[in-house]
């Protein structure tokens, strides 16, 4: 499931609810419905982490190219769909660099989904899941903590929705 969240990936897995009513922090189920493509990664600034710069890099090039490594479709009827590229990514070197084209194979993943106040709780092959969100407009925000608390601390998967 970690690793549809983040993939959200790897980015992800969800119960029905009803999306009409507000929530308790304010956040309305019905503004989470759509499509939302993982656009950018924030990072902590760290000149010697080139590992971290060297993905930030990769998804700022392939979001640039309209290819998107993770991707969420939050249906109305609770049920929710990922798309995760991130295993299938092939990093190549040539003449002007790295180059790194869009992977033309994914993992596609389905579950159910419920909003409460900012707190999005996945439920899917026989797991269940709560993450904190921040939802403003079309900006999704999951804390790096949520995907991977040791690996990920301090960074960001930032979604916009389509």
């Amino acid at each position: 499931m970690k690793k549809v969240i983040i993939m959200l990936g790897a980015v992800l897995f969800f119960t029905a609810c009803s999306t009409d009513n507000e929530n308790d922090g304010g956040l309305e189920a019905s503004t989470l419905v759509g499509t939302w493509n993982m656009t950018d990664v924030r990072f902590p600034d760290d000149p010697n982490d080139t590992s971290l710069n060297l993905a930030d890099e990769i998804v700022d090039q392939l979001v640039q190219e309209n290819c998107f490594l993770v991707s969420f479709t939050f249906n109305a009827d609770g049920s929710v769909s990922s798309e995760d590229k991130v295993n299938f990514i092939e990093v190549n070197s040539g003449p002007m660099g790295l180059d790194v084209p869009c992977p033309d194979n994914s993992t596609v993943e389905t579950a159910e989904w419920v909003l409460e106040g900012n707190q999005l709780t996945l439920t899917g092959a026989n797991q269940e899941e709560t993450i904190t969100i921040e939802l403003d407009g079309n900006t999704l925000i999951i804390a790096g903590e949520e995907i991977n608390a040791q690996n990920y601390a301090g960074a960001e998967a930032v979604f916009t929705k389509q």
